[in-house]
């Protein structure tokens, strides 16, 4: 019997029913960077995704809202932009979405290339644009390819980008006669999506160059559970990929299930990750997955949320700072389940994490938190879809 997964919403995701006053976490410091009016500047940045940060350390998103420029008054959306000057942040808008029909409405993800061009998806998918940086302003480019709603992700040479389009992964690259995309692997193909179906987060490289990602759905192995697959692909001498299963979620007793972020790797090769659902009191998990001398993978939990104030339900990507501690985002019970919260896996010398709040949203700071960036300090970036104090949304920084 195939169990119908819950997906979750902007709403669903991050919210219960039960109510707890909020607490102020002042161990660390946290500074909202931009208050989104939902005017010129946008306003409602896109759900569960991280900023993109190019070498300079600038900040690039997209708002699907605001702007109130077209579709109906409200807005279609906006670039923005997030530069340093001193010890203040400067907000700007590179690019104003006026036409639904030629240019969409953003909703995905950015990517940068080496050049300072934005790589992103508009109109659930069916339109992907690149934006490009020039002397009189951003110009559009819509790409002769159809699209992503899902959002791309660039090599290490910052050239070719590779993303979902669908259950395939593939690689969209540039040519002598323009854009092209070429399959790396079709993961829902003719094997009953065993190798997982329903991606939902850009893919993710490790330090190899091998890629890797998450489908909300697939697995097939177990028939009680369609609850999503983590995978490898890794590069073959003549051009193609390999596939690796590396876990069935929803397997065995409090195994994560359902995964709503991308997998991050560090520099021994574990890769660790996040689960909505599943867990010791089903409110989510942060995983771990280990390679053994068979070339088998094994899973681990590394946190079961408790289903209290202090978080659950986990979403988006996990971040590492140079000593090895993770910190992602939840949702919390707090502001009747929509505020959420930024945390922190610490690892210990007996092989356990210990876990800890870094910072707890109150609403008036920020309301539903989305992936998380760190620059080379290890600051780290963020986004809230909502709260603030125009309730579009905020960019924040928080130095742990």
């Amino acid at each position: 019997m195939r169990i119908k997964p819950f997906l979750p919403t902007l709403a669903a995701t991050l919210s219960i029913a039960l109510f707890l006053t909020p607490h102020s976490w002042a161990a660390n410091k946290f500074k909202v960077l931009h208050n989104f009016t939902g005017r010129s500047d946008g306003g409602g940045p896109i759900l569960f995704a991280a900023l993109a940060m190019d070498a300079k350390g600038n900040l690039y998103g997209a708002a699907g809202g605001g702007s109130g420029t077209g579709c109906f008054g409200w807005g279609c959306g906006v670039i923005f932009e997030l530069k340093r000057a001193g010890n203040r942040w400067h907000e700007s808008v590179p690019f104003t979405f006026t036409d639904p029909n030629t240019q969409g409405t953003p909703d995905t993800a950015l990517a940068l290339d080496r050049q300072g061009n934005v790589y992103g998806g508009s109109q659930n998918g069916f339109l992907l644009y690149q934006l490009t940086p020039g002397s009189g302003g951003w110009s559009f480019n819509a790409l002769p390819v159809y699209g992503t709603n899902i959002g791309l992700i660039a090599d290490a040479e910052g050239k070719n980008l590779y993303g979902f389009w669908g259950d395939s992964v593939q690689e969209l690259w540039q040519g002598s006669d323009g854009w092209n995309l070429t399959m790396v692997y079709d993961l829902c193909n003719g094997n009953n999506c065993k190798h997982g179906s329903r991606p939902l987060v850009p893919p993710s490289w490790d330090a190899k160059g091998n890629l890797y990602g998450t489908t909300y759905e697939g697995g097939f192995n177990y028939p009680q559970c369609y609850c999503g697959v983590a995978f490898q692909l890794t590069p073959n001498s003549d051009g193609t990929w390999t596939y690796h299963r590396l876990h069935v979620f929803g397997t065995f007793k409090n195994d994560g299930r359902y995964p709503y972020g991308g997998l991050t790797v560090d520099a021994s090769g574990n890769v660790y990750g996040t689960a909505t659902h599943g867990g010791p009191t089903q409110s989510g998990t942060v995983f771990k997955l280990t390679e053994t001398r068979e070339g088998r993978w094994k899973e681990t939990l590394v946190y079961g949320f408790p289903n209290d104030r202090n978080g659950f339900a986990p979403g988006g990507n996990l971040v590492f700072d140079r000593s090895g501690n993770l910190y992602g985002t939840a949702g919390t019970a707090a502001c009747n389940g929509g505020c959420g919260v930024v945390f922190k896996l610490a690892p210990q010398k007996n092989g356990t994490w210990k876990y800890s709040l870094v910072h707890r949203f109150r609403g008036a700071d920020g309301e539903y938190p989305n992936g998380l960036t760190m620059d080379s300090k290890g600051n780290l970036y963020g986004t809230t879809s909502l709260g603030g104090t125009y309730n579009y949304g905020v960019v924040f920084e928080i130095t742990p």
